[in-house]
């Protein structure tokens, strides 16, 4: 099967679960849909499958894909592509060695006013992960999921970052 082919137009669920299968049966590699995410043609579509991919196997996705993952991130406009790529690191154990590229992107994100609210809720969710032990930047993001609570109280963001600043508020000691 041309995974390429089959990615170029909009896919439904079932045929996801299909490929999920085929991917399960070694017929199609991560790799390749990891190819897929930088080809402007299939990007989207292949960031869904891959979404669904790690929701139901984490472990599929090694230290070298999450580097890559990262760099999409760091060069993408695609709202779809960076949501679903956000989504997945969400369900992974993410490598030191890109812990600063990726608080660096998720903080941009965070401050950026146009950018998308579930890529926001996504790469918050991130940030909370990889600042587990650092604490001036756990009250930079407290700080900022405050104002982002003042000015934009969408009930996803503001479910997601009340949690989060109740997690760092238990955490911090002021």
């Amino acid at each position: 099967m041309d995974l390429k082919t089959k990615l170029k137009s909009r896919i439904s669920k079932n045929e996801i679960v299909e490929l999920i299968q085929l991917l399960n049966n070694n017929r199609i590699s991560i790799e390749e849909i990891i190819d897929l995410l930088k080809n402007k043609e299939t990007q989207f579509q292949a960031s869904w499958l891959m979404t669904h991919l790690v929701e139901n196997k984490p472990s599929i996705l090694k230290e070298i894909h999450i580097t890559q993952l990262a760099e999409i991130l760091e060069n993408t406009t695609h709202e779809g592509l960076e949501r679903n790529i956000w989504r997945s690191l969400n369900f992974v154990e993410i490598p030191p060695e890109t812990h600063e590229s990726l608080i660096n992107t998720a903080f941009e994100k965070l401050e950026n006013h146009k950018t998308a609210i579930a890529i926001q809720v996504f790469s918050m969710s991130v940030l909370e992960k990889l600042l587990i032990k650092e604490v001036e930047l756990q009250k930079a993001l407290k700080a900022i999921l405050e104002l982002k609570l003042e000015r934009q109280p969408t009930p996803g963001l503001k479910s997601r970052a009340t949690k989060i600043i109740n997690k760092i508020n238990s955490k911090i000691e002021y």
